[in-house]
């Protein structure tokens, strides 16, 4: 099944990701609609064409069989009206994930501790309800801002979502049901996500069993393996590091030149040579090392990014070094790891190439 997670954007599509986000990390306001629309037409181009081009899972209606990047929209999109991201669509920007998905997985995990916790009475069903003092108190690292404005967050997570009310003081309260413990066990945003996605796939099969295939996400044309944005900032950042980056960059064009063409055993090899040519930026010298022992700045995330990488070099070397014989190795592109892990790892590694230097020979 074709997620969230595995759609390339296209940089307008991550530039308006970005315009969305941006207001919101900053204030707990999500932006008006008006106010996207001139960053955009500054630039001559249609925010509302890039809006409605975001991929979308399920369904319009009923709501939890449908999800995106952002709250669903009808176009045209009233200037007046305030436009918002999804956690999906969140989680797709560097900042988004630090601000919005670790906070929210953090957040999941309490609603599941006091819905598990609830008491047990003969006579009704209790009623679980989350807090935000309580909350608050609970986890005191989450930032005050997003605090406030998780109640609206949670109402676009088709999931999860739940009635709730703002009290007169400026708390608010949200009911915690049963749904959250589809979600147990889980650490990682790319978990909640792909597990959204799957809930919605099957709710909208529900709802018109008759038209899976058109309520299914269509199946983009493949795009750049290794994000464009980051390829940039690498060709970008190679003008000021000591390190020498040209392999590197030689080396990510090579699988995204293979990973649109769809040949797994290229893709395979090159983000072989990729991970066995990067880890002396992190102080290592192979990549298992970087992936058990380098500190991530998305500690719990992109470690596990990095660890299903490593993990995936016993596939690389059975591409790399297996001799012909009398059986048929078959690799696909289903055996190439997510995207997101690599881009997790090559943007760590753009943030430590200032920071570091080659070691003297």
């Amino acid at each position: 099944m074709t997620t969230l997670l595995h759609v390339t954007l296209t940089p307008d599509q991550r530039s308006l990701l970005t315009a969305i986000a941006q207001p919101w990390i900053e204030t707990g306001e999500w932006p008006l609609w008006a106010n996207v629309q001139h960053e955009f037409d500054m630039r001559g181009q249609d925010s509302d064409a890039v809006f409605h081009s975001l991929p979308r899972m399920g369904n319009e209606a009923p709501f939890a069989s449908g999800y995106g990047y952002t709250a669903p929209m009808r176009a045209p999109i009233d200037p007046g009206h305030r436009v918002r991201l999804t956690v999906a669509g969140a989680s797709r920007l560097p900042k988004g994930r630090m601000a919005v998905g670790e906070p929210f997985m953090r957040t999941l995990r309490h609603m599941i501790d006091l819905y598990t916790s609830r008491p047990i009475l003969t006579d009704k069903v209790p009623t679980v309800i989350l807090r935000s003092g309580e909350l608050a108190a609970a986890l005191p690292d989450l930032q005050p801002w997003f605090v406030k404005a998780l109640p609206d967050l949670l109402s676009y997570e088709p999931a999860i979502s739940t009635g709730g009310a703002h009290l007169g003081d400026g708390s608010w309260e949200r009911e915690v049901t049963r749904s959250v413990l589809q979600f147990r066990g889980m650490h990682t945003v790319e978990e909640y996500i792909e597990k959204t996605c799957e809930i919605v796939a099957a709710n909208a099969t529900q709802y018109a069993p008759t038209v899976v295939e058109e309520v299914a996400v269509a199946e983009p044309s493949r795009g750049a393996y290794v994000d464009v944005d980051l390829m940039a900032e690498l060709e970008t950042v190679a003008a000021t590091t000591r390190w020498k980056v040209h392999k590197l960059i030689a080396l990510c064009q090579g699988l995204n030149d293979a990973y649109v063409a769809g040949n797994p055993y290229a893709c395979a090899a090159m983000i072989r040579s990729i991970l066995d040519h990067i880890p002396p930026v992190f102080g290592h010298t192979d990549f298992k090392h970087v992936a058990s022992q380098h500190v991530f700045t998305m500690k719990r995330n992109d470690k596990t990014h990095a660890q299903k990488l490593a993990a995936f070099k016993d596939i690389a070397d059975d591409v790399m070094h297996r001799p012909i014989g009398h059986t048929v190795p078959r690799i696909s592109m289903d055996d190439i790891p997510e995207p997101i892990r690599l881009n997790a790892v090559l943007n760590e590694m753009v943030v430590m190439l200032p920071k570091t230097a080659p070691p003297t020979t």
